[in-house]
């Protein structure tokens, strides 16, 4: 009280009592107000309608006939509505400042004033029970619904993706890509069924914390960081990317499949030194091209290819798909046009250019060479075949590991690409600006300026001052000149076994034709040709690979295959005369069938 006289601090009390009373009353009074606008406001009505019964209808009348001692049928009696309302309008005001406004009747009014007198309630009291939840009602027995589709669950599922994404990307990835990216995407769809044990997987229940689960598990099965950053990631990422734009997520929202830091840059930039490829020393390079790497060479692109790729910094795959007309001359400089067109193809677009050839692969009779393969039909190398994914360059590519292991270069990140990187770092110590290099080697240099305000450089200026700058004195090409026929032999004997392959193949698809196509198929299935189980899509790509075609030449139609695959299931009909063997099938996880024999 801050004083020591009694008489005042008595006084002072007394003066806070007044004070602390008054409060009181006027926090009720407030508290009183907001359960009225809150009663006010669950009614749905502005303050000049039925506010009156339309506040007691909301109340449980159970809780009001327990709070007010009365039984319930007295209370619902209470309730009854009048016969007539009347169209008159009264307000009344009741103690305590409670008001209802708009009554409809005389009657109504009566009626008002005695329920609340019989009910014997404070207004708040009756505020807080209109305020409170809603009556319970009796409803109906719930039926049991039936079973929903799949659809109805939650939308289209994440096993719908995968041949959507296919069909999409089919003219825009490379063959190998939409291989790849599909084992990705089939690898990610079986884990997840396995690990939410279901059979259907709506896209939008997907989450963040799948997918990183999911990375967890492929980090403990083997899978390189790195792998799952440029790999699994990516392909994962067209799923979900293709999902939102066709509708099924919703515009803007964040991919689950992004932001997963599993290979940062500081990563990358540790992975280029210890998993990049390498460039070749100048001891390694002159290891490389010794006079034998010409005389002993048993087939051109043996020789030919690591010429080109030390003087073009071009991919194998490039450099071994060229056709004879992309070896060019444009005013007097002769040039190589890497080109994606008829069955080649390129990694990016960047890859597409024209590039002069190196004077000392013309010093050493590369043009002699071109002139060589003329009398063999269209390719640079004519004896080469593409595989699966129509790439040229599996067979020299592997022809190249062996030589290296011969010649004592035994180090995983030293392959035919180290040539790519040899080109490039030597251009860059020669002073070559990275804009340049770019184009001359086929790489992104995605800037403004590059892109949208300046053109190329022309094959003048590449030659003088990209190509020249490729040099390496440590290395003596003079026992390196091709002479014009060297290799005319091997090419013979090359094409001429190329073609009896060829023959072959087509012997035995014109045998296959004469007999059933099952047949056929349970004899690619005896060869590895064809994987078991195998699903109607696996059978399709076999199919137009082995070049069979049914007997009115048309390709195979899936709905086709399918028809077939169901007739021999469901009739149990052997596939060869020799045994009884039969196809069955299964339908998996993700509901697409699989077949086998057995």
């Amino acid at each position: 009280m801050r004083t020591k006289n009694p008489q005042e601090a008595r006084f002072k009390a007394l003066c806070l009592s007044g004070i602390m009373a008054v409060r009181n009353q006027e926090q009720q009074r407030a508290m009183a107000t907001d359960y009225l606008n809150t009663a006010e406001s669950i009614a749905g009505q502005a303050p000049d309608g039925d506010f009156l019964l339309n506040l007691l209808h909301r109340v449980d009348r159970e809780q009001l006939a327990e709070l007010a001692g009365l039984p319930l049928s007295e209370v619902n009696n209470l309730f009854t509505p009048p016969a007539e309302p009347d169209t008159r309008k009264l307000d009344i005001e009741m103690p305590g400042g409670f008001v209802l406004r708009n009554i409809n009747s005389d009657d109504d009014a009566s009626r008002a004033v005695h329920i609340l007198q019989t009910l014997n309630l404070s207004p708040e009291a009756l505020a807080k029970l209109i305020a409170g939840p809603n009556p319970q009602r009796v409803a109906p027995e719930p039926q049991p619904a039936p079973p929903a589709s799949p659809k109805e669950e939650g939308g289209a599922t994440i096993q719908e993706m995968v041949p959507r994404f296919a069909t999409r990307k089919k003219n825009k990835l490379s063959a190998k890509a939409l291989y790849e990216y599909g084992n990705y995407h089939r690898k990610f769809v079986e884990w997840l069924e396995t690990r939410k044990k279901k059979k259907h997987i709506p896209v939008h229940s997907i989450t963040r914390t799948d997918v990183a689960d999911f990375i967890d598990d492929l980090l403990s099965d083997g899978i390189g960081e790195r792998t799952i950053s440029r790999k699994y990631l990516p392909a994962l990422n067209g799923l979900f990317e293709l999902a939102q734009t066709i509708g099924i997520l919703p515009e803007g929202q964040p991919l689950v499949s992004r932001g997963h830091k599993v290979f940062s840059k500081a990563d990358a930039k540790k992975a280029a030194v210890t998993k990049g490829y390498k460039p070749f020393t100048d001891e390694e390079l002159k290891a490389i091209f010794q006079p034998q790497l010409l005389s002993e060479a048993q087939r051109p692109a043996d020789f030919w290819l690591p010429m080109l790729g030390l003087f073009t910094g071009g991919r194998i795959s490039e450099l071994a798909q060229l056709d004879i007309t992309d070896i060019q001359q444009h005013d007097g400089i002769w040039a190589i046009s890497i080109n994606g067109d008829g069955d080649k193809s390129l990694k990016t677009l960047a890859a597409t250019r024209l590039i002069p050839i190196h004077s000392t692969l013309l010093d050493c009779g590369f043009l002699y060479y071109v002139n060589d393969t003329k009398a063999h039909g269209t390719k640079l190398f004519p004896y080469l075949t593409p595989d699966t994914f129509g790439s040229y360059g599996a067979t020299p590519s592997e022809r190249w590991g062996k030589y290296l292991d011969k010649i004592g270069i035994q180090d995983k990140q030293k392959v035919f690409h180290s040539f790519r990187s040899t080109s490039n770092d030597r251009l860059k110590q020669n002073g070559v600006p990275e804009e340049s290099r770019c184009q001359f080697v086929g790489h992104e240099h995605d800037t403004v300026n590059s892109t949208a305000y300046s053109k190329p450089h022309n094959l003048q200026y590449l030659l003088d001052n990209v190509a020249s700058k490729l040099d390496y004195p440590g290395l003596d090409f003079k026992a390196l000149k091709y002479s014009q026929g060297q290799f005319s032999k091997i090419l013979s004997n090359l094409c001429a076994r190329k073609a009896r392959q060829e023959a072959h193949k087509t012997a035995k698809i014109n045998r296959g034709q004469r007999m059933p196509l099952i047949k056929q198929i349970y004899d690619a299935t005896q060869s590895g040709e064809l994987i078991q189980p195998f699903t109607v899509q696996d059978l399709k790509t076999w199919v137009a690979r082995s070049k069979i075609v049914k007997d009115d030449g048309m390709p195979y139609a899936e709905s086709s295959l399918n028809a077939i695959l169901s007739n021999s299931d469901t009739k149990n009909r052997p596939t060869t005369n020799k045994n009884t063997k039969v196809l069955k099938s299964k339908v998996d996880k993700g509901g697409i069938h699989g077949y086998w024999f057995e």
